[in-house]
């Protein structure tokens, strides 16, 4: 009996180790996932870039009527056949402002949002061009009988203009796809735009043996118009907060048109004992019709309030 108790306690300090060894080991907890960055809140931010400004302008110059009148005995009458033409400026500049928007994240990759901005900027362009004309009509000599015969002469029409941005703005919605690690956002944006755009310039006309004339046109207005573009965000680890934001977009704007006139005008020579009047340059205004687009890319930083 002594001997069966023995070998049954043997057994059982020689089998303990490895029936311990055999026990499950309690590991340690898993680590916590990272927090995921929430777009959600308002913000505030400021930007600077360049932009690239596009207008074409349409000039339409009526016809010219020139007139002399030499010692009451032969009068000359010609008209200049006016002309339409069309010109492009490109008002390029640096541009700098701010934005204020709203984010709200109603997935896990999908942000929606309202953005406004105002921006400076330092855009205008300046362009010349000359157009060559034959005016023509009759000169007469005036006697018992009225004789008039045709006649021609050589001149041209130069334009001489400057058109500007002088500053705009949006207010815009932005559609966000969240990517990467979740703090990286690709968005598409568009709505309303507005901006104050401006043109000035002279219409000169000059025919040989005829007094010049020079015109000035100018107008300036805010314009409204639309804006659509596209654009990637960004966020930026400082000391472990997650407050600031990059970010780089591009952008192509509309402000609509700007019309400007010039008034018409007229000018005279006397010289010694013979008079020549030249008639006013035109019959009718100068007119001018410009539509105003802009190329805009800039890049910015963002605080975001939570």
């Amino acid at each position: 009996m002594n001997k069966l108790a023995t070998a049954i306690a043997t057994i059982v300090i020689i089998g303990t180790p490895a029936f311990a060894a055999d026990m499950a080991v309690k590991g340690a907890p898993p680590m916590p996932a990272p927090a995921v960055y929430n777009w959600t809140g308002w913000y505030v931010g400021v930007n600077a870039g360049a932009s690239f400004g596009n207008v074409k302008t349409d000039f339409n110059v009526p016809s010219a009527e020139l007139f002399s009148f030499v010692d009451s005995i032969v009068f000359t009458d010609l008209f200049t056949p006016g002309f339409g033409a069309s010109d492009r400026t490109y008002p390029n500049g640096f541009i700098g402002g701010g934005q204020i928007g709203y984010n709200w994240q109603f997935s896990p990759i999908w942000v929606g949002g309202i953005e406004a901005d105002f921006q400076g900027a330092l855009e205008k362009d300046h362009s010349t061009f000359s157009t060559p004309f034959t005016a023509t009509g009759e000169s007469c000599v005036i006697g018992i009988a009225l004789s008039c015969a045709a006649a021609t002469v050589s001149g041209s029409t130069a334009v001489d203009y400057h058109t500007k941005i002088d500053w705009f703005g949006t207010a815009r919605v932005r559609l966000g796809y969240v990517w990467g690690n979740g703090q990286v956002m690709s968005y598409l944006t568009g709505g309303f735009a507005y901006g104050k755009v401006s043109i000035d310039g002279t219409v000169g006309t000059s025919a040989s043996g005829f007094p010049s004339v020079t015109q000035a046109f100018s107008n300036s207005k805010v314009n409204s118009g639309w804006v659509v573009g596209y654009g990637t965000e960004g966020v930026i680890d400082f000391l472990g907060a997650h407050n600031w934001t990059w970010r780089i977009e591009g952008l192509y704007m509309d402000l609509g048109h700007l019309d400007a006139t010039a008034p018409g005008g007229f000018a005279s020579v006397r010289t010694g004992t013979e008079i020549i009047v030249g008639s006013s340059t035109t019959t009718g205004p100068v007119s001018t019709h410009s539509h105003f687009t802009d190329g805009i890319l800039r890049g910015g930083l963002s605080y975001k309030f939570y």
